[in-house]
């Protein structure tokens, strides 16, 4: 399962809080990848390392060109701390990607299957899109599924 980073910030020590788009809060000891990969001991420098963020589309986080960390590392083996309240949007946006990744096709072969661009497909999945139920229909049935409508 791929999973997408919303928001990170830094914490003493050497941690990042990355903050996910289902809502999951993982803490994540950047300074364990030392012995693994001797570079990111740059980290150590306080100014560079407050300078992460989320790459495009979430897949990870960055300080710089040469230092980055994916989303599955900091899922896998970063400690959760919480749940975030999610917008509807984020969790639209997590739950079409986790579908997609799920059947095992690309953005750009649902909108084969659908007709939507692959850009309008990135941005929904981004949460950076307001689709319409209509849409929403054909990206469902462009993957085989239905859609179901819950009010709590």
């Amino acid at each position: 399962m791929m999973h997408k980073i919303k928001s990170v910030i830094t914490q003493n020590d050497l941690i990042i809080s990355a903050t996910f788009f289902d809502g999951t809060v993982k803490e994540y000891s950047v300074d364990r990848l030392f012995n693994i990969y001797p570079q990111l001991k740059e980290l150590e420098n306080r100014e560079l390392f407050n300078s992460v963020q989320v790459d495009a589309g979430g897949y990870g986080v960055s300080w710089n060109d040469d230092l980055d960390l994916d989303a599955e590392t900091i899922w896998e083996d970063g400690i959760e701390i919480g749940k975030d309240t999610v917008d509807i949007m984020s969790k639209l946006a997590a739950r079409l990607t986790e579908a997609r990744n799920r059947i095992g096709i690309t953005q750009k072969q649902l909108a084969e299957k659908t007709g939507i661009y692959q850009a309008d497909i990135s941005k929904i999945e981004r949460g950076l899109s307001n689709p319409s139920i209509s849409t929403l229909q054909r990206l469902a049935e462009g993957m085989g599924l239905q859609i179901e409508v819950s009010f709590k």
